[in-house]
């Protein structure tokens, strides 16, 4: 059993003393460079991803080069907040389960891929290709870590392994989301006379109806292994007082799509959803002002192809467990590596349900079953 002596967990315990909240990612950046470095890596860059915050590139081949598979992670991790009952920077063992900001989202899945590529130069035995391993910044706000990343000559592969929190099992797909801003304009008047303009938040009201239809249409679309796709309104801002007819109201749509669904269709019906709208109060204006950034769109790897059918194998002779496909309903970097031509899959200890919350915690088993799994995913598409 792993404990606070092993070598994982001293690299996880560094890794969540650093305060890496977005924005705050630079210490990490160059203790997993140097760490890089010390491990044995052939060559070693920080990509300048924004202005003081480094993405880490890692590049180590073996044999004559076959192959190539990518690792990647992310190094940010949301604000601790309040209800912590230990140091969210400082990773403690409680029964059997390991306590610090991270350690599921996502410094534990990105512990597990360093350590495994550690195990692997230490007995290359059998491997013959090439690993690069990154870390990213910004994944948890815009994802900006990434989209430059899969821009470096160096990020190119056959294969890609995102660590996130999956139980120790393959994911082989994730949900994904968009965001549209929308206003509404009307026409101010006297809130005494309010015939004679046209309210911005009535506007807004009908919209929710609008956006209630969009919630009927997509109700019995179900994706095998991400589930069900949705639709809210989360946020909303109008009115300059209160006897005052408002003339303008923004509000802000999350949308989460299923792998399958296309950006492009999703942006259409919100194009119908402001026309309808503008159509229903003649004089008024509804248009989308712009796309909020997010992690991107869904993604998915087929369960017939090579990577997939290897890696299922891989982890299940490491794990002693069944490998079913199934998906993330929350997103993840993945899209931007299949968007770049790299089929991907998600592998990492610890479940999604407890990020972002206070006393995020991890199974030291799962930590330890996890990092097995990477390492013997990595060494089968590398054979």
């Amino acid at each position: 059993m792993l404990d606070q002596n092993s070598e994982l967990f001293r690299l996880l315990k560094k890794m969540v003393s650093f305060d890496s909240t977005d924005g705050n990612e630079a210490g990490i950046s160059d203790f997993l460079a140097q760490n890089a470095r010390d491990m044995g890596m052939d060559e070693v860059v920080q990509q300048e991803a924004l202005p003081g915050l480094k993405n880490v590139i890692a590049v180590k081949t073996f044999g004559k080069g076959g192959k190539t598979v990518v690792l990647n992670s992310h190094m940010d991790v949301v604000p601790p907040a309040d209800g912590w009952e230990t140091d969210p920077y400082e990773l403690v063992i409680k029964g059997d389960r390991a306590y610090g900001r991270g350690s599921t989202d996502a410094k534990g899945p990105l512990a597990c891929l360093t350590h495994a590529v550690k195990r692997i130069i230490e007995n290359p035995q059998g491997v013959n290709g090439t690993i690069v391993y990154t870390a990213v910044v910004d994944e948890e706000s815009h994802s900006t870590g990434a989209r430059r990343l899969v821009e470096h000559p160096l990020v190119k592969g056959d294969y890609c392994i995102v660590g996130e929190p999956t139980m120790s099992r393959v994911a082989i797909g994730h949900n994904g989301s968009l965001r549209p801003v929308i206003v509404a304009e009307g026409i101010s008047a006297h809130a005494s006379n309010p015939e004679l303009g046209i309210s911005a938040i009535r506007i807004a009201a009908y919209l929710s109806e609008l956006v209630d239809e969009i919630a009927g249409e997509i109700r019995t679309l179900v994706h095998p292994t991400t589930g069900r796709p949705s639709i809210a309104i989360t946020m909303i801002h109008g009115g300059v007082q209160e006897n005052v007819l408002p003339d303008r109201c923004e509000l802000v749509i999350d949308r989460r799509m299923v792998p399958g669904e296309q950006e492009a269709d999703l942006i259409a019906r919100f194009e119908k959803l402001c026309a309808d709208a503008q159509k229903k109060f003649p004089g008024s204006r509804v248009y989308i002002d712009r796309y909020l950034v997010t992690t991107g769109p869904a993604a998915e790897t087929s369960v017939d192809s090579e990577l997939v059918k290897t890696a299922f194998a891989a982890a299940q002779q490491a794990s002693g467990e069944r490998q079913e496909p199934f998906g993330l309903t929350c997103n993840t970097d993945m899209n931007h590596f299949v968007r770049a031509g790299i089929p991907t899959v998600i592998i990492g200890p610890g479940t999604i349900t407890v990020a972002h919350k206070p006393n995020e915690s991890v199974e030291l088993e799962q930590l330890e079953k996890t990092c097995a799994v990477d390492e013997a995913v990595i060494r089968a598409l590398l054979r």
